[in-house]
């Protein structure tokens, strides 16, 4: 199989879903109100994504993220294995780092591909209750210290209701002296601009949509269960064009097609983008 005839260019971004499980229930994530059914992706739905998509569309970013922690996933480092045994790519793995650990790196070093993992730091829940990251830290440092050439970190966090500005200023020009320390430390970003997720969650530093961010098709998004949808915040899969265990792969690819296409002319009467866009 070549380039898919749906695609109408490489995908650039494939962003899998490998669990939707996750242990934080954060103030500025709507993971909290999702109402599928929490699982880890199975065996069988990860190798028809690999032989399917991943293979012949040869991303060039692998991203191990949508709603849900990646290092809950029993298989997550079996899977990325799997992954860069049959392409060169880069993985982008987004966590909130309490379950990042030094041993992973022995894991990491093995690839031939790149890993960046960009771990955001979630200070507060959504009662307001603070996360402690104190014990965790030294984790952090640890991994980073003993990173393989092959991988590299970027730290961020974000200003939401709950959190001081100040406070927040100062914790990033605390984590930049890492920097400095530790060069497999990318970047440390404080991020004022809180995605409102389609009308479900509230801050007074919520952003606007004026058209759709995704209307490139150079990301593809797969959920947990296999099913291929438009945007990665489609919390409840409102819009998909298919399950990869049920459809051909470039029906789906055209489908998806074609409705991006639409997105470009102005056709986004879906619910979810209405409460989405703003243009």
């Amino acid at each position: 199989m070549g380039e898919s005839k749906g695609v109408g260019k490489m995908n650039h971004h494939i962003q899998i879903e490998f669990t939707n499980y996750c242990q934080l229930s954060c103030v500025e994530c709507p993971h909290r109100l999702m109402k599928r059914e929490k699982k880890h992706m199975d065996d069988d739905v990860f190798h028809k994504i690999l032989k399917d998509y991943i293979i012949p569309l040869k991303p060039t970013t692998i991203i191990c993220h949508k709603d849900g922690e990646p290092f809950l996933h029993p298989k997550l480092f079996q899977f990325i294995e799997e992954i860069d045994k049959k392409i060169h790519t880069k993985f982008d793995i987004y966590t909130n780092g309490l379950l990042l650990r030094p041993w992973m790196n022995d894991v990491f070093s093995k690839l031939r591909s790149s890993v960046w993992i960009l771990i955001s730091f979630h200070f507060f829940d959504y009662t307001g209750k603070m996360v402690e990251y104190g014990k965790t830290m030294f984790n952090i440092e640890e991994t980073i210290k003993n990173a393989p050439p092959n991988v590299e970190f970027v730290f961020v966090t974000h200003l939401t209701d709950f959190a001081n500005r100040k406070v927040l200023e100062m914790w990033q020009d605390r984590m930049k002296l890492l920097i400095k320390k530790f060069p497999k430390l990318r970047d440390v970003h404080l991020n004022t601009a809180i995605n409102p997720w389609a009308g479900l969650i509230e801050q007074k530093n919520c952003i606007s949509f004026p058209s759709c961010p995704y209307l490139d098709g150079e990301h593809l998004f797969i959920g947990v269960a296999g099913d291929v949808i438009a945007c990665c915040m489609d919390l409840e899969e409102e819009i998909t064009f298919g399950n990869v265990m049920l459809e051909d792969c470039d029906h789906i690819l055209m489908k998806r097609k074609n409705f991006y296409e639409a997105l470009k002319k102005g056709f986004w009467k879906r619910p979810l983008c209405e409460r989405c866009l703003t243009g």
